[in-house]
């Protein structure tokens, strides 16, 4: 390991920061592009099953209709946001 990162943890262990660091929440995204049976890009309307893009809490679009993004809430762990995110797709 270099000094320098040694230096940089070693500041961390020595502050306050650990102790926000390991109180910290986890959230996640994920990004996928929908295609169609030619495997292109679709240009089809954001699928009612799916909810609105702009009010679904949790499936949206960003800034492209078949771009879709599946987003978790914060959670204190990865597993947990994981979980999330699987039961959501």
């Amino acid at each position: 390991m270099s000094s320098v990162l040694e230096n940089r943890l070693e500041k961390i262990i020595n502050s306050q920061a650990v102790a926000a660091l390991q109180s910290s929440l986890i959230g996640l995204e994920k990004e996928c592009l929908r295609v169609n049976n030619q495997g292109n890009i679709s240009q089809s309307a954001h699928p009612e099953k799916l909810g609105s893009a702009l009010t679904h809490p949790y499936i949206t679009t960003d800034y492209s209709e078949a771009l879709l993004e599946f987003i978790t809430p914060p959670y204190k762990s990865v597993d947990d946001a994981l979980a999330f995110l699987c039961d959501t797709q």
